[in-house]
């Protein structure tokens, strides 16, 4: 393959993926809680450079690069907007850094998505029916046929009895794994945020990150980009077959 056309194709190849992953922004742009996610795209040195035969900087072929890479996507935990709902079981975090904890099987995930409800045993579960976890690491549970109360500091209170939804904070928001239904796994320790740092606003969910204008733009950026590369892919293709032709007729 000409190595134009190398490049080309690894350039369509990146704006695909990056079309892929911004139209999955803009499909969520209504979803509760999501943060969205980030393409990363490296530019590489020729092949020459990356196998030590030749020196970057030397003004010669070399130096016109080797294309780009996809490296993996990056999530942005960027504060999404507030909504006011009036269910009293819709919970909001009004601060970046900290997750709500809900269990799936055996295994301890977190989520910014706060519209929760209560199942009929009185669970407070996840639309996805994943228990929501209380400071104590059990599952919040009331007697669903009698009154409760949930307090903007998300405390969950019944017949005197008191039970605080847990709020977990990663290290860093580079310690988290995506793993679906906006869930996400700490690949670290997770700490417990204090009393007096918990920001939670009841009545009300963190609606998606996604900011639809901007990330429209984005769209019609890549796309202009990914036809550009087609179009050299097909330029290339083009005069290459004239130039075989002409060396057969000649």
């Amino acid at each position: 393959m000409p190595y134009g056309m190398y490049l080309s194709a690894a350039g369509a190849n990146a704006q695909s993926h990056r079309l892929d992953v911004i139209s999955n922004n803009l499909a969520n742009v209504n979803t509760t809680g999501f943060k969205p996610h980030m393409s990363m795209i490296q530019s590489r040195h020729a092949e020459a450079i990356e196998e030590g035969e030749a020196a970057g900087g030397m003004g010669t072929i070399d130096d016109i690069g080797g294309g780009v890479i996809i490296r993996p996507n990056e999530t942005q935990f960027m504060q999404g907007p507030i909504r006011q709902t009036g269910n009293p079981t819709d919970m909001a975090i009004s601060e970046p850094n900290s997750f709500f904890v809900v269990q799936r099987g055996d295994q301890q995930l977190l989520t910014r998505a706060g519209n929760f409800l209560f199942d009929s045993r009185g669970q407070l579960v996840t639309t996805h029916g994943d228990p929501v976890l209380s400071t104590g690491g059990a599952p919040i549970t009331i007697d669903p046929s009698q009154p409760y109360q949930i307090g903007d500091d998300g405390v969950v209170t019944q017949a005197g009895n008191r039970q605080s939804v847990m709020l977990a904070r990663p290290p860093a928001p580079g310690d988290l794994s995506r793993v679906g239904d906006n869930l996400y796994q700490s690949l670290t320790r997770i700490d417990t945020v204090p009393t007096q740092l918990r920001a939670i606003k009841s009545g009300a969910i963190e609606a998606s990150a996604v900011e639809p204008t901007g990330t429209m733009m984005q769209l019609i950026e890549a796309t202009r980009m990914y036809e550009a590369n087609v179009r050299m892919i097909q330029n290339q293709d083009q005069v290459m077959g004239q130039l075989i032709s002409r060396v057969l007729q000649g």
